[in-house]
């Protein structure tokens, strides 16, 4: 039904295909391929296969790139090799929740793999990023002035 609803109902630029099933412990997957924006297209920037994992009650998402194997990548977990979307101490108006529905999550996998994909072509990261290996358990300083607006326009509570 998800899967139906990015293809045919969805507001949502780049979702080629995408199918879903229940997996274990009563995970919802979905297989997706990401085109990337027309620009970026235009730049050779590579169509995407991603599986998408939630875990219930939805709060646990888990994105793994299924495509280019043994590309390079910034912001990614080495224990379970899914990406590293967010930082979870982060304010909430940097993360996303699920109450922002899949919609904006998608976007936010899309908009991941374009930067790491930036990164392997620059070596720079195109925004503000987290750190990782933090155990501080305190959210990462907001940096620049850019983030920090974006952070007041988006407040919200969790």
């Amino acid at each position: 039904m998800a899967a139906e609803h990015l293809l045919c109902h969805a507001d949502l630029f780049g979702v080629a295909q995408a199918t879903g099933r229940t997996g274990a412990l009563g995970a919802a997957l979905l297989e997706l391929t990401l085109l990337p924006l027309p620009a970026f297209a235009a730049e050779g920037y590579p169509i995407e296969q991603v599986r998408l994992v939630i875990m219930p009650p939805g709060d646990r998402v888990h994105a793994y790139p299924r495509t280019g194997r043994g590309r390079r990548y910034k912001h990614r977990n080495v224990q379970i090799t899914d990406l590293c979307l967010q930082y979870d101490r982060d304010d909430p108006a940097l993360r996303w929740l699920p109450s922002d529905g899949l919609e904006p999550l998608i976007t936010l996998i899309q908009r991941h793999l374009i930067f790491e994909e930036a990164w392997r072509r620059t070596g720079d990261w195109p925004c503000e990023d987290a750190p990782h290996g933090d155990d501080t358990r305190a959210p990462h300083r907001v940096i620049t002035a850019t983030m920090r607006k974006e952070l007041s326009r988006w407040s919200r509570t969790s």
